[in-house]
């Protein structure tokens, strides 16, 4: 069985959005933010390189857990965010796609 490939990212895209419609987004929002990134980085670094996008984005956020794919080819880290404002949570997304071999995140 062959693995799926990665969509690419699309930043303009709000993550509250379903099926087209425009989600009512209540500040401050606590979440749990997915970042998928190739895994030729160890996971320790990964997870420094987001930590520092959070804290330059000046978001409150705790580690959850990190995991590798099947074929460990890509990792998942998950961090438990609090984001204050729409314009904040613009400036993490543009901040997150300047990450070195991000994929995807939600």
């Amino acid at each position: 069985m062959k693995g799926k490939s990665l969509e690419p990212v699309n930043f303009n895209k709000n993550p509250f959005e379903e099926n087209g419609r425009k989600a009512v987004v209540e500040f401050p929002v606590t979440y749990d933010l997915k970042v998928i990134l190739d895994a030729d980085k160890e996971v320790e670094i990964q997870q420094r390189n987001l930590e520092l996008v959070l804290e330059d984005a000046e978001v409150s956020f705790d580690f959850v857990k990190s995991k590798h794919s099947r074929k460990g080819n890509f990792v998942s880290l998950t961090m438990k965010i609090t984001l204050h404002d729409k314009d904040q949570m613009g400036y993490l997304y543009h901040r997150l796609k300047l990450l070195p071999g991000i994929k995807f995140a939600v």
